[in-house]
């Protein structure tokens, strides 16, 4: 009976972050959400990534990561009842290691993210041999990057150095630390799913 509702509670979970990625797609889509389904959708999805949208320290620059948190939520919670309702008892070491690994599948995407377009500004920077043109995009990803970048670079040179290089450094640094902390959380959470309670 209770595996039953748990089924249930982890499909009903999986069809909501369904919805609730569908509902991010539309944003790319001017319009879409002025719909009739946009409408269903907005009055379905929006009360719970609302939530996640007023937490300022989500957006960096002009970038909104409150979608990939709200929708990583979303898996864990339907992870840890699938996980539950598949061995038939709540297993604190299970539960702890669905959420180490749902964790960092959240940070490894948001670093992912940034690692990714740290490198394609190198290369563009490169090819155009560090000149930027005043109206290009590319002074908006700067904006968010400039300052970030020197800190990460800063932490393994105190010389000073070009943005270009401070790019390259930070790009080596988070391909490092996503390399190593796979194979970190990996070994985290065989020890959890051993635990024997």
């Amino acid at each position: 009976m209770i595996q039953t509702i748990l089924y249930f509670l982890a499909a009903a979970l999986s069809l909501y972050t369904l919805l609730c990625f569908i509902y991010i797609l539309m944003s790319w889509f001017p319009g879409a959400k002025f719909t009739k389904f946009g409408h269903f959708m907005s009055s379905v999805c929006e009360p719970y990534m609302g939530l996640f949208r007023k937490m300022s320290f989500l957006r960096i620059g002009n970038i909104d990561f409150s979608p990939i948190v709200s929708l990583g939520i979303l898996s864990l919670a339907s992870a840890i009842l699938g996980g539950i309702q598949h061995t038939g008892r709540i297993f604190l070491g299970g539960i702890l290691g669905t959420i180490l690994s749902s964790l960092w599948g959240i940070a490894s995407s948001i670093m992912g993210i940034f690692t990714l377009l740290i490198f394609i500004r190198w290369i563009f920077l490169t090819i155009n041999k560090g000149r930027t043109s005043y109206d290009s995009g590319w002074n908006q990803v700067d904006m968010l990057l400039n300052k970030f970048t020197y800190k990460v670079a800063g932490t393994f040179t105190k010389s000073s150095m070009s943005y270009q290089r401070s790019l390259l450094i930070s790009w080596i640094a988070f391909l490092v630390i996503l390399g190593v902390g796979h194979f970190l959380i990996a070994i985290l959470v065989n020890l959890c799913y051993r635990m024997p309670f």
